[in-house]
């Protein structure tokens, strides 16, 4: 089963056109899904919407749930969980584990947490991409078990439009990477949030270089500006 899920205000969303080429694709059995799913968008009306949007084998499956805008920081757990996606690069499989990971971290005080592998490399946050900033460049994990994401494509184009460098990092990052440079988690229900703090030991610590230079890079709070303007009417 494919799962998709975004935030959807006053009936538009960002980076709407990719989330509709996905539904395509993996709907590709009903050629009136995309209009179908829209339909069913179009009923919540005015305010703050999580759709979520399943496709089985035959069936398509749309549930709207009432949001809020959520904060553009984030405090993330430290310590890392081991991936035990048995799907990892396919969206929905292991969407109920995903979410069973990140309610404990809630609960513990953090808004997320990552996946590490066996060597305790990162390979994304639990439902994001994770980018940092680094002397004029964006990084990304290009780690083999890392899920494509929507929000991070979108990001990225405007950051290399705005003169930034991408590096990808084939076997995902170390801990200290993350914690020593400006890092965002990007994800199409949350957006793009910036990395204020890290959870350890029950405190709450700064990041180790609290403003890194940023070499002309947009910020978190831009990007997420641009792409609710740009954001399409379903």
């Amino acid at each position: 089963m494919y799962t998709s899920t975004f935030m959807m205000r006053d009936g538009r969303v960002a980076n709407l056109d990719a989330h509709l080429d996905r539904l395509r694709e993996e709907a590709s059995y009903n050629p009136d899904a995309v209009e179908q799913v829209r339909a069913r968008l179009r009923e919540a009306g005015p305010g703050v919407y999580r759709p979520l949007i399943r496709v089985g084998r035959t069936t398509i499956d749309v549930e709207l749930y009432p949001s809020m805008q959520v904060s553009d920081e984030a405090v993330v757990d430290a310590q890392g969980i081991l991936d035990q996606r048995r799907r990892p690069t396919r969206k929905g499989p292991d969407f109920g584990w995903q979410a069973r990971q990140l309610n404990m971290l809630r609960h513990s005080g953090s808004d997320s947490g990552l996946l590490i592998d066996e060597q305790g490399m990162v390979i994304q946050g639990i439902f994001s991409a994770v980018l940092f900033l680094r002397e004029g460049t964006a990084n990304v994990s290009a780690h083999p078990r890392a899920a494509d994401s929507i929000t991070l494509n979108a990001a990225l184009e405007m950051l290399t439009e705005a003169g930034v460098r991408v590096v990808e990092h084939p076997e995902g990052f170390t801990m200290p990477q993350l914690r020593a440079n400006e890092t965002w988690l990007l994800s199409s229900v949350e957006g793009i949030r910036k990395v204020t703090g890290w959870l350890e030991y029950g405190s709450v610590l700064p990041p180790r270089i609290p403003n890194p230079p940023r070499m002309g890079a947009p910020t978190h709070r831009e990007l997420n500006e641009r792409m609710w303007e740009l954001a399409q009417e379903v």
